[in-house]
Protein backbone atom coordinates (compact mmCIF):
# COMPACT_ATOMS: atom_id res chain seq x y z
CA UNK A 1 0.00 0.00 0.00
CA UNK A 2 1.40 3.24 -1.11
CA UNK A 3 2.12 6.08 1.68
CA UNK A 4 -0.60 9.08 0.95
CA UNK A 5 1.05 12.15 2.45
CA UNK A 6 -0.82 15.57 2.41
CA UNK A 7 0.89 19.52 2.44
CA UNK A 8 1.68 21.03 5.15
CA UNK A 9 2.63 24.16 6.21
CA UNK A 10 2.88 25.35 10.51
CA UNK A 11 3.64 28.89 10.74
CA UNK A 12 4.77 30.94 14.21
CA UNK A 13 5.31 34.41 14.84
CA UNK A 14 8.88 33.98 13.83
CA UNK A 15 7.92 32.76 10.55
CA UNK A 16 7.88 28.95 9.07
CA UNK A 17 8.45 26.28 11.65
CA UNK A 18 7.99 23.42 8.82
CA UNK A 19 6.80 23.02 4.95
CA UNK A 20 6.76 19.49 3.42
CA UNK A 21 5.04 16.90 3.18
CA UNK A 22 3.86 14.16 4.93
CA UNK A 23 1.63 11.38 6.15
CA UNK A 24 0.25 11.72 9.96
CA UNK A 25 -0.11 15.61 11.69
CA UNK A 26 -0.87 14.79 15.27
CA UNK A 27 -1.73 18.31 16.92
CA UNK A 28 -3.17 18.40 20.59
CA UNK A 29 -6.83 20.04 21.50
CA UNK A 30 -8.57 20.60 24.68
CA UNK A 31 -9.79 17.03 25.14
CA UNK A 32 -6.81 15.39 23.22
CA UNK A 33 -4.73 14.86 20.72
CA UNK A 34 -5.63 14.30 17.13
CA UNK A 35 -4.16 13.10 13.82
CA UNK A 36 -4.98 14.04 10.78
CA UNK A 37 -4.22 12.28 7.79
CA UNK A 38 -4.27 12.75 3.78
CA UNK A 39 -7.64 13.82 2.00
CA UNK A 40 -9.14 14.45 5.69
CA UNK A 41 -12.18 16.15 5.52
CA UNK A 42 -11.96 19.86 5.26
CA UNK A 43 -12.11 21.50 8.92
CA UNK A 44 -10.95 24.27 11.11
CA UNK A 45 -10.06 23.32 14.45
CA UNK A 46 -8.99 25.45 17.53
CA UNK A 47 -5.37 23.82 19.08
CA UNK A 48 -4.23 23.77 22.71
CA UNK A 49 -1.09 24.23 24.09
CA UNK A 50 0.97 20.68 23.55
CA UNK A 51 3.27 19.34 20.93
CA UNK A 52 2.85 19.55 17.21
CA UNK A 53 4.71 16.14 15.65
CA UNK A 54 4.59 14.47 12.25
CA UNK A 55 5.25 10.66 10.88
CA UNK A 56 6.97 10.67 7.44
CA UNK A 57 6.92 6.87 6.46
CA UNK A 58 8.04 5.12 9.86
CA UNK A 59 10.05 8.35 11.05
CA UNK A 60 7.99 10.15 13.57
CA UNK A 61 9.75 13.35 14.33
CA UNK A 62 8.33 16.05 16.99
CA UNK A 63 8.33 19.86 15.11
CA UNK A 64 7.82 22.32 18.10
CA UNK A 65 5.59 23.12 21.14
CA UNK A 66 2.64 25.38 20.74
CA UNK A 67 0.70 27.49 23.63
CA UNK A 68 -2.66 28.17 21.23
CA UNK A 69 -3.15 27.81 17.25
CA UNK A 70 -5.68 27.36 14.45
CA UNK A 71 -5.34 23.84 12.28
CA UNK A 72 -7.19 24.32 8.79
CA UNK A 73 -7.59 21.57 6.46
CA UNK A 74 -8.82 21.39 3.00
CA UNK A 75 -7.91 20.51 -0.40
CA UNK A 76 -5.33 17.58 0.75
CA UNK A 77 -3.35 20.53 2.51
CA UNK A 78 -2.97 21.42 6.12
CA UNK A 79 -1.88 24.69 7.61
CA UNK A 80 -1.00 25.23 11.31
CA UNK A 81 -1.03 29.45 12.71
CA UNK A 82 0.64 28.48 15.76
CA UNK A 83 2.29 30.62 18.85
Amino acid sequence: MANKQFDLKIINQKGIVYFGNCNVLFVPTENDTVAIMAYHEPILMRLSAGKISVREGHSHSHITDIKHGVLYVGENEVTVLCS
